[in-house]
This record gives C-alpha cells, sequence and structure tokens, in this order.
C-alpha cells in the first residue's frame, strides 16, 4: 500500500505572520527558514494523527482489492471525495469502477469507501503489484480556519523544538505537550 499525493495543499494551516508571531521572531532574515519548519511541522502532525489538514489530491495505491466489504483511508481522513477507483487486469489494461457500486462513508472518524448493497469487488485477475489506485481529495478544507486548534498549537510546538535550543528536560515537556495534543484526534491503523 502506498499514498501518493498528487496535488500538495496550496497553503499551511499557520501563516508566516502567525509562526514568528508565536517563536517572538522579528524581522524577515529567517523567513525561509520558517517557512520551511511550518510545512515540516504540518507534515510530521499529518504522520503523527494519520490525518490529512489542508485539502489536497491524494492516491491511495493497493495491490489487490480487500477480503472485506470496505477500503479504510487509514491515514489520510478525512475524504472530501473520491474521484475515481482503477484498477488494473493482467494485461496492464486499466479499468474503472463504477462510482454506482460503492458509497464513499465521510462520516465516519475513519473515513472509508463501502461497498453498495449486493455489489462486489471486480473478480477479474490482477496485475500482480499496484493494481488499484483510489483518487480522492482529503483535508478539513482550503482554509486555515477548518483545521482544528489543537492541530495548530501542537504545530507551533513542533517548530518551537526545531527553531530554539531547549535543555533536555524541557524538550521532553514540549515534545509530551505536542503529541499530547495530537493523541486526542489520533487513527490508529490497527
Amino acid at each position: 500500500m502506498a499514498l501518493k499525493i498528487i496535488t500538495p495543499p496550496v497553503i499551511e494551516p499557520i501563516t508566516l505572520d502567525e509562526a514568528k508571531q508565536h517563536l517572538r521572531i522579528v524581522g524577515s532574515d529567517d523567513d525561509i527558514i520558517l517557512l520551511s519548519m511550518i510545512k515540516q511541522a504540518r507534515e510530521f502532525c499529518e504522520d503523527f494523527q494519520n490525518k490529512k489538514y489542508i485539502t489536497q489530491i491524494l492516491e491511495l495505491v493497493l495491490d489487490s482489492f480487500p477480503d472485506d466489504n470496505y477500503i479504510s483511508f487509514d491515514s489520510s481522513s478525512p475524504v472530501q471525495n473520491v474521484e475515481s477507483v482503477k484498477y488494473y487486469d493482467t494485461y496492464g489494461k486499466e479499468l474503472i469502477f463504477d462510482s454506482n457500486n460503492y458509497i464513499v462513508d465521510t462520516d465516519s472518524f475513519v473515513n472509508r469507501i463501502v461497498l453498495g448493497y449486493c455489489k462486489l469487488w471486480p473478480t477479474i485477475v490482477l496485475q500482480p503489484i499496484n493494481a488499484v489506485r483510489i483518487r480522492f481529495t482529503a483535508g478539513f478544507g482550503d482554509k486555515a480556519e477548518a483545521v482544528p486548534e489543537t492541530v495548530k498549537w501542537a504545530m507551533i510546538l513542533h517548530m518551537k523544538l526545531l527553531y530554539d535550543d531547549y535543555k533536555p528536560d524541557e524538550r521532553t515537556k514540549i515534545e509530551e505537550a505536542r503529541n499530547s495534543l495530537l493523541s486526542m484526534n489520533r487513527v490508529i491503523p490497527v
């Protein structure tokens, strides 16, 4: 299984000015570093929570259809919509799984695609690897305001760890605070 970023987010949950304010930075000497740190903090928090924050287009790549009647988005909820479910036969021919065959569950904590009533996954022989590709849009929305405040504070704490030098015990307390904020809505795949 792989998760590919097709179109990355166009904004970040925290602006450069917000980052400067929280880190108590005046001037623009470190702007390039700070912009990189904002992106790194978002990526860290997304990976920790197994979620996506700002709207982005992704592709979930599987070797085969599951034995269950659903496919979970364990590392990329919330899902806004599913663009397509494509699969490839042993000859590499691309086929599209009709959207009338499944329901996109965007209400559950971990979003998923669920087969419709009396529907089955395709039963043809698939190519041995990367046979199923699900293209979808994920994230809380296109605006930073859509991202939960707990996530933004966790990002700020992560940026503090990257930017400032702390004693080991202070560093541990900041890491614990960041992880505590992120643990509130963390998706833990089982």
